[in-house]
């Protein structure tokens, strides 16, 4: 079985979740994560497409692949969790990671395990302020009768249409094809025999 970085549970509770950001900055014993259980269908898709793709599992932090790709709705998937209001801010003890059905390891042994082997370098350089990272009711552990369902569309606010869901997936195959891109390019400086060669196909003799 395929290991998969990134996710986890709340110890407390047991939901499922994708952990965001290892670390806050300034407050390494904290992390943000989103939980997978209260999003809408649609949302939980997408975020669970997007930790397996390949992209995300070279990533350190999720946040990293996070802020490069969109939504289905057309909107950055980072900035979109931030404004919604989706990211969690919890006591990383609180948090397991669970890379497949067998193994689990908690998030403070984790993140300790990966300071020793990068030599104490911090895992999270934010694209924005951290303390614009946290919601309300921080510290909260979420459970069943905590988490706020997925809220309905505000006043005047344009429902989710097929053209805007087609946008969002096109700037996401966009996102995927220049990722393609470079990781081919990195294939074939490691291994330039691998590159296809150019020219024009011999001719068949008849």
């Amino acid at each position: 079985m395929a290991n998969i970085k990134h996710v986890g549970q709340f110890k407390s509770s047991g939901r499922r979740c994708i952990v965001v950001f290892r670390e806050v900055p300034d407050q390494i014993d904290h992390c943000l994560v989103v939980d997978t259980d209260a999003l809408a269908d649609w949302m939980h898709d997408d975020m669970i497409n997007a930790v397996e793709s390949p992209g995300a599992q070279e990533a350190g932090n999720f946040y990293e692949y996070c802020q490069r790709t969109m939504f289905t709705d057309g909107s950055n998937m980072l900035q979109s969790l931030h404004s919604k209001g989706l990211l969690i801010k919890q006591p990383i003890t609180n948090i397991t990671m669970t890379p497949n059905g067998t193994v689990s390891i908690g998030l403070d042994e984790l993140n300790k395990m990966i300071s020793e082997q990068t030599s104490g370098k911090p895992s999270v350089a934010p694209p924005v302020d951290p303390a614009d990272l946290t919601m309300a009711g921080k510290g909260t552990n979420p459970t069943p009768n905590t988490v706020a369902e997925p809220q309905a569309p505000v006043a005047g606010q344009k429902p989710i249409d097929d053209t805007s869901m087609a946008q969002g997936l096109l700037n996401q195959a966009i996102s995927f094809e220049n990722e393609a891109k470079a990781l081919r390019e990195q294939a074939f400086e490691m291994s330039p025999e691998l590159k296809p060669k150019r020219g024009r196909p011999s001719k068949t003799k008849v």
